[in-house]
């Protein structure tokens, strides 16, 4: 078998408790969620959907040994942390925090319309590594009908066609995140090669992967043989198709 396609319906994610200001859309365990079967996927431990209403946001709170990007889709997302740094980051940025031995940051929107970001965390290839943050800003061409190298790894990027990049900021792991917004038909064709894996969200539209359908916020796991690769095509639906692929090292 050159390789397995697990879709994860949006239906099927837990949404936080209520409050005012934050409804966030967990795929993972994390916080009040919690599942003993659903941990994580490979190293990557944490992806939820977060909405932060105006004038709000994650006040300082500290990080240890994680490696952590937010993927800004709407509104702006200010980040500040205990290493000086201080930015609002608009659609389409990255913000990557590697908390090795320990960092304090914040996360809030200080407009008034609501603020939707994608936020990530990866397991570190060791515990221990100095504390560092990056971010990088692109416009709609990056990743307009291409696939936008968002963030490297410790690893060779896959060697696939229409690739924007490489990108500079490194994550302590074996990983590569890929982001992508389309217009309606466009294709691309990945292969996962060997021992590699991949998951996949639909930030936004509608995406076909190996002619399994996905909309808004469906996701999918895709894993390949450990001799074989897998190859992988991917279609915009009619309404287009905003993605965003993270593969990596396969979990053992």
């Amino acid at each position: 078998m050159p390789g397995t396609l697990r879709k994860i319906d949006n239906a099927s994610l837990t949404v936080s408790k209520p409050v005012w200001w934050l409804e966030s859309r967990f795929h993972f365990s994390f916080a009040d969620y919690y599942n003993p079967a659903n941990e994580h996927f490979g190293a990557l431990r944490v992806l939820n959907d977060d909405l932060v209403k105006g004038k709000a946001g994650f006040g300082a709170h500290p990080h240890r040994n994680a490696e952590i990007f937010s993927y800004v889709v709407d509104g702006k997302l200010t980040h500040q942390d205990s290493l000086g740094h201080k930015e609002s980051l608009a659609r389409g940025s990255v913000q990557y925090l590697s908390a090795g031995t320990g960092i304090r940051h914040s996360e809030m929107n200080d407009e008034a319309e609501t603020t939707r970001f994608l936020q990530v965390w990866l397991t570190p290839d060791q515990p221990g590594h100095k504390p560092q943050y990056g971010s990088a800003e692109h416009s709609l061409e990056d990743r307009h009908n291409k696939l936008q190298h968002l963030l490297g790894g410790t690893g060779a990027v896959p060697a696939w066609d229409n690739v924007r990049g490489p990108s500079s900021i490194k994550l302590h792991q074996d990983a590569n995140v890929f982001v992508s917004e389309n217009d309606a038909g466009v294709q691309h064709q990945v292969t996962l090669g060997p021992g590699r894996q991949a998951y996949l969200v639909t930030i936004e539209g509608q995406l076909e992967v190996n002619g399994t359908p996905l909309v808004t916020r469906d996701a999918a796991e895709l894993v390949a043989g450990d001799k074989s690769p897998y190859p992988v095509t991917l279609t915009a639906g009619t309404e287009g198709a905003h993605f965003m692929l993270i593969e990596m090292q396969k979990a053992d």
